[in-house]
């Protein structure tokens, strides 16, 4: 099993208003692309998004929502939100589990500490999250909507990773990590953990 570091904005995620590699992948083969889910297998044809037809049109319908839910967030949040109707091709960064879940389990035990294990004073890694902002924030902030997630500030979560030194088995999901970071915060993109 794989994690997906997704870098969009959260309508386009919310709404599944995108097309993922895999997707491509599977129908460059000219294979039928299947999702399983509780009301069983749906097929999607060449193109159609994630979220099916609809997706694009429920997209617009949710975006003022979006932002009204991310302007009561802290002010260091809400005062630099980012296009949520970006037009910008979402950017996929695919993971090991197993690579990660080293990675996060290391990053909360090591919270604030530097490569060279001195203490950079934060409580909490922002590498832990399942959501990274493109905007700068000191501790991560438990969010609950649009959806419940813990959302840390990408350019300090990308700070820790270049900071630290994982263990090896880590290495992988930091490598992936950082480059998805850096993509969040070159397009102002949200970062979505997909699991």
């Amino acid at each position: 099993m794989a994690i997906d570091f997704m870098v969009m904005p959260l309508s386009r995620y919310i709404s599944g208003d995108f097309v993922t590699p895999m997707m491509r992948l599977a129908w460059q083969q000219g294979l039928p692309y299947k999702l399983i889910g509780p009301d069983g297998v749906r097929e999607l044809p060449p193109g159609l998004p994630f979220g099916g037809e609809d997706a694009p049109r429920r997209r617009l319908r949710i975006i003022e929502t979006i932002l009204d839910d991310l302007r009561v967030l802290p002010r260091q949040i809400a005062a630099h939100l980012w296009d949520e109707r970006s037009e910008a091709e979402a950017r996929f960064h695919r993971v090991d589990l197993g690579s990660y879940h080293a990675l996060v389990e290391y990053c909360a035990a090591h919270p604030g500490r530097s490569f060279l294990g001195l203490r950079t004073g934060a409580k909490v890694s922002h590498c832990t999250a399942s959501l990274f902002l493109p905007c700068n924030f000191r501790e991560p902030v438990d969010m609950t909507s649009p959806f419940e997630r813990t959302a840390a500030a990408a350019s300090r979560a990308f700070a820790e990773l270049s900071r630290a030194k994982y263990p090896a088995e880590a290495r992988g999901a930091a490598a992936t990590l950082s480059a998805a970071l850096e993509d969040s915060c070159r397009l102002r993109q949200p970062l979505i953990v997909d699991w």
